[in-house]
């Protein structure tokens, strides 16, 4: 009876913890070596500096963002042509973080991710210098799709060319 009493005490304990103790989720977290900022952040600076954007939507436990920050984020050129090319944003898509678009809106990332019909991750959206969306890469991207996708954008061939027709040419 002791043992059973001892071990109901500890189930009440437990749940007691977790009742007053909120278990915050862990926020998700782009590759650490990129200058990655807030969407708000971002979206300001890419207005200031007439630069195009890279949005990354991603979230904790993603595997395949895991898979990406691991296998192609890491690649030095890649990183190099991002950070200096791009004003980078990053949206955690099961935040509560607010955020504030140009318009004067607030909304959560989550939110935000919605709208935007953002329905895994990772899912990347290129903007042009003019800040208008060019299009939407879903799921693992390989450093030579990345690259392409960069150099598409940074080249200005989204003026003249779809992306599949700058890629076909390629």
């Amino acid at each position: 009876m002791s043992k059973l009493l001892s071990s109901y005490r500890q189930h009440l304990l437990s749940l007691l913890c977790l009742l007053f103790f909120p278990v915050f989720s862990v926020v998700a977290a782009p590759p650490e070596t990129y200058k990655f900022l807030s969407l708000t952040e971002a979206m300001q600076q890419a207005s200031a500096q007439n630069k195009p954007m890279f949005l990354y939507f991603g979230r904790y436990g993603c595997s395949t963002c895991r898979k990406m920050h691991k296998e192609v984020f890491t690649n030095d050129e890649m990183q190099e042509k991002y950070n200096r090319d791009f004003v980078l944003a990053y949206v955690d898509t099961e935040s509560g973080k607010r955020i504030k678009l140009p318009s004067g809106e607030r909304m959560t990332e989550m939110q935000f991710a919605s709208r935007n019909r953002i329905l895994g991750t990772p899912t990347f959206i290129y903007f042009s210098k003019e800040q208008k969306p060019l299009f939407k890469k879903a799921g693992f991207q390989s450093i030579e799709q990345m690259n392409a996708y960069g150099d598409f954008i940074r080249g200005g061939h989204y003026q003249t060319k779809t992306l599949k027709q700058y890629l076909a040419a390629k």
